[in-house]
């Protein structure tokens, strides 16, 4: 019998002994996961595993948390975290809304038309497999401000999450809901505004939230490169500067600003698709 068949059978005799004792409630669980985390990270740092004894500590960390949110600055001579956070979630809403706002309607077209099918997907599959990040020189090069060049790669990021999983809710459209209208006399914008758009919300919402999650991924590697403000920006000169506590908190940061995004994504597309849970 190996090692790891042994711990099985081992657990797996302490699960059964185990269950008849009340399980505890989900919350104390999750509360019990972020404090082992916290502890394994504590430790972690004191007994020098790996690099860990270069990083600070989570008391230090909740500790320049706190500073920065009462309005310190980031950096000697630097701005707030604040004003950080606004530069990047400018961009990261700019560049997504961009995206949402071009990728939606080709999706539909193209999941629905076969000439945009034909002729326009093969250019769309042979920009996807680019990432993000490497359009960052082309950006530079091509826009004037850095503005513009940061809200290119976040939008190249989330176009194509949306623009794939629009296409796709098209084709996943029964054709019965489709020879319903055409029966009953319908257009084709009946047959759009009726079956197509509400059909594809789903996959449009999933496309969304994925699109919200490259574009935070997309944003930070941008500002590192050419960006002059912003959360990954700062978080990059932290590490440059081998300020850990600022490193952990614009990470921290980033997490939460994201989390936040795509639960509202989330949210949004519950409220829009609601009929899915009637009979």
């Amino acid at each position: 019998m190996s090692a790891v068949t042994r711990v099985e059978a081992y657990l797996t005799t302490v699960q059964r002994q185990l269950g008849d004792v009340p399980r505890p409630p989900r919350y104390v669980l999750k509360a019990a996961s972020i404090v082992g985390f916290l502890a394994i990270w504590w430790l972690f740092v004191r007994v020098g595993v790996l690099g860990f004894a270069l990083i600070t500590t989570p008391p230090e960390a909740a500790g320049a948390l706190v500073s920065y949110l009462l309005g310190e600055p980031m950096t000697n001579g630097g701005y707030s975290l604040y004003y950080h956070s606004y530069h990047t979630i400018y961009r990261v809403g700019f560049g997504v809304g961009l995206a949402v706002a071009t990728a939606v309607p080709l999706g539909l077209l193209i999941g629905w038309s076969d000439w945009w099918e034909r002729y326009v997907a093969p250019a769309v599959e042979l920009l996807r497999p680019i990432p993000p990040v490497a359009w960052v020189p082309i950006a530079l090069v091509a826009f004037s401000t850095n503005l513009l060049s940061i809200v290119w790669v976040v939008f190249v990021g989330a176009f194509f999450p949306v623009l794939l999983n629009t296409a796709d809710g098209v084709r996943s459209i029964e054709t019965e809901y489709v020879r319903a209208v055409q029966s009953l006399g319908g257009s084709q914008w009946d047959l759009f505004r009726h079956v197509i758009i509400p059909a594809s919300v789903p996959s449009i919402a999933t496309g969304i939230m994925l699109g919200v999650g490259i574009g935070w991924i997309a944003v930070v590697a941008a500002e590192m490169i050419s960006g002059n403000f912003g959360v990954g920006y700062i978080t990059y000169q932290a590490y440059r500067l081998m300020q850990t506590e600022t490193v952990v908190v614009g990470i921290s940061v980033l997490g939460s600003y994201g989390a936040l995004s795509s639960y509202a994504v989330s949210r949004v597309g519950a409220r829009l698709t609601a009929w899915k849970d009637r009979d």
